[in-house]
């Protein structure tokens, strides 16, 4: 796979929690799992790089639900 693979799976994860769809949780176990799984096919494939990537939108999210919930 290539760099331009590795970015779309990233930023559709991204989506799916901008979006709501994922759970902060889930979301957290869905960018885990992709970036453990997407490290086999790449040996300069970075994990960390691939998991801020795809969890961006996450602290936005946990922003909302806590100003939501207060």
């Amino acid at each position: 796979m290539t760099r331009k693979d590795f970015q779309l799976i990233a930023s559709t994860i991204d989506s799916l929690i901008a979006d709501g769809i994922l759970s902060p949780h889930d979301a957290i176990i869905t960018a885990s799992r992709f970036s453990g799984a997407l490290s086999t096919t790449n040996d300069r494939f970075d994990t960390g790089r691939f998991y801020t990537a795809a969890t961006k939108s996450l602290p936005r999210v946990e922003r909302q639900f806590e100003e939501a919930c207060s």
